[in-house]
């Protein structure tokens, strides 16, 4: 009897540790409108640009020239078939810019925001950050030198100022005999453009944004 009582006991444990515990809730509600802003690039020894990044883990590195716009580009391609989103071009973040700073004497980052926002006229910001996007040298299967991209995505809460989100990547790629594990990512045995590894980077740092629910202000 208490041989099973013991064997019972035991698999109600193995029950319990192979059970997932359910994901705790967002802290916030997903926003109904989010503008994506034109990324930015942060070179050596710069200020802060546009916004102070809060990820400052990636060292900074060599920007190909375009680098932004294929961002911008990518960006949009990912998010165009979600609902709720509206994309800024850079010449209309310049004129944004400009009018949200007209009236601040001393900007806080927080001030900016919610400036931003009132002009945009939605509930989030989505900004980012390039640190590097290097393009590979050589071709094929066999280059002396891999592409190597970093970026960061920060959600802002445009009537506060605050941090929602975010998310960010830093990758050089590396050969497969090294890292067998990196496969998923690299989608296979070849070397990736930087623009293909980019692309890599933003389906995987995206899958846990928090998307719209539906489009409003």
């Amino acid at each position: 009897m208490l041989r099973r009582e013991t064997l019972w006991f035991l698999a109600c444990l193995i029950l319990v540790a192979c059970t997932h515990s359910p994901e705790r809730p967002p802290l916030y509600a997903p926003p109904r409108s989010i503008a994506v802003l034109p990324f930015e690039v942060t070179c050596p020894g710069e200020g802060w640009g546009y916004f102070p990044c809060p990820v400052r883990e990636i060292p900074t590195g060599e920007v190909a020239p375009g680098a932004a716009e294929t961002m911008d580009r990518l960006l949009r391609e990912l998010l165009a078939s979600h609902p709720g989103f509206r994309f800024i071009s850079r010449d209309d973040f310049e004129v944004l810019w400009s009018r949200a700073l007209a009236h601040l004497a001393q900007p806080t980052p927080a001030q900016i925001i919610k400036a931003l926002g009132r002009e945009i006229g939605t509930q989030a910001l989505l900004y980012g950050k390039i640190f590097r996007f290097r393009e590979r040298r050589g071709k094929g299967y066999a280059v002396e030198r891999p592409a190597s991209v970093a970026f960061a995505l920060v959600l802002f809460d445009a009537r506060t100022g605050r941090v929602l989100w975010k998310g960010w990547f830093d990758e050089t790629q590396q050969p497969l005999s090294r890292n067998l594990f990196k496969i998923k990512l690299y989608g296979g045995v070849r070397w990736l453009t930087a623009e293909e590894l980019a692309r890599r980077g933003l389906q995987k740092v995206l899958k846990d944004f928090p998307f719209p629910q539906g489009g409003g202000g």
